[in-house]
């Protein structure tokens, strides 16, 4: 039997009371949906009510996961939207810095064999672990190991790669000076290989010229570690992060307020005072949206008083 367009309603009413009262989830819902045996009917409406209800919202993704629980597993259509959308609505809650909740829409989701899935968890808990700082240790572990595990079911993600980079290393600061230095030639590769499989890409820019920046403002004792590590020690100068970041600028215009700040600082030990200023200047005016632009303005505010 078809359930009837009233079926369909309560489920999306329950769904948006969920979402209104987040702590609240109504696990009823599911019930509903295994009663729904039309993905046509379902899609149709979801779709509608999303967008009357608010156009950015996970409802939809919700949804489709709830209906995939009670839905057959020959439906092919009803799961491919599911899979697209879960993705799309967890890349839009990460963009507005809403990492928990993108740990909940993903970890919703059924089969979480997909390397889409495993590198968007890593990358939204290393996010998280800068907020929840008791967590720190927890969540960048747990991170490092599910993109080690999507980057051995796919090698040729441009996003794993770089996200791969940035849990390495912090999974390795973890564990002391010495460990995180001797993963630095890893962490590299992977920045480069990043770059190399999707060059338009501003963030795999950016850490090339983080790493760079790194190298050349290492403290003597760091750099005493390096050189008992390796025999032809790793290098990184000031002109060269200028570049990377240069580059990621050119690639997509104030998409990271960190990158702006370091600009400023790279012309800073240049001596360009002229050009540390101004992008000093720039990076003390971010909205603030996130940790990182809190610290970047505070960090630019705090500077640009030097000038």
């Amino acid at each position: 039997m078809i359930a009837g367009t009233k079926s369909t309603k309560a489920l999306c009413t329950l769904l948006i009371n969920s979402f209104l009262k987040p702590k609240k989830l109504v696990h009823s819902s599911i019930n509903i949906v295994r009663r729904i045996q039309s993905p046509n009917l379902l899609v149709t409406y979801i779709r509608w009510l999303n967008f009357r209800v608010n156009p950015r919202s996970p409802l939809l993704i919700t949804a489709f996961t709830l209906f995939g629980v009670g839905a057959s597993k020959n439906t092919e259509m009803a799961s491919n939207l599911t899979l697209a959308d879960l993705l799309q609505n967890a890349d839009q809650l990460f963009d507005e810095s809403k990492y928990q909740e993108t740990l909940d829409v993903l970890n919703n989701f059924e089969d979480q064999s997909s390397a889409d899935i495993k590198w968007r968890l890593g990358r939204a808990m290393y996010k998280l672990s800068k907020v929840e700082t008791k967590r720190k240790d927890e969540l960048i572990r747990k991170g490092f190991a599910l993109v080690d595990e999507a980057l051995k079911i796919n090698d040729q993600d441009f996003a794993i790669h770089k996200w791969f980079a940035i849990l390495l290393d912090a999974n390795s600061e973890l564990d002391g000076i010495k460990a995180r230095v001797s993963q630095l030639e890893t962490v590299k590769k992977h920045m480069i290989k990043a770059v190399e499989l999707n060059p338009e890409d501003p963030t795999s820019w950016h850490l090339l010229g983080n790493f760079a920046f790194g190298l050349a403002d290492m403290p003597w004792y760091q750099r005493k570690v390096v050189s008992a590590i390796f025999a032809t020690p790793p290098s990184g100068t000031y002109e060269e992060a200028l570049e990377h970041f240069l580059k990621a600028e050119e690639k997509k215009p104030n998409f990271y307020s960190m990158n702006l700040l370091l600009i400023a600082k790279c012309y800073q030990h240049l001596k360009n005072n002229e050009k540390a200023k101004e992008y000093f200047t720039l990076a003390a005016n971010v909205i603030v949206a996130n940790e990182d632009d809190k610290k970047c303005k505070e960090e630019a505010t705090n500077l640009l008083k030097k000038f």
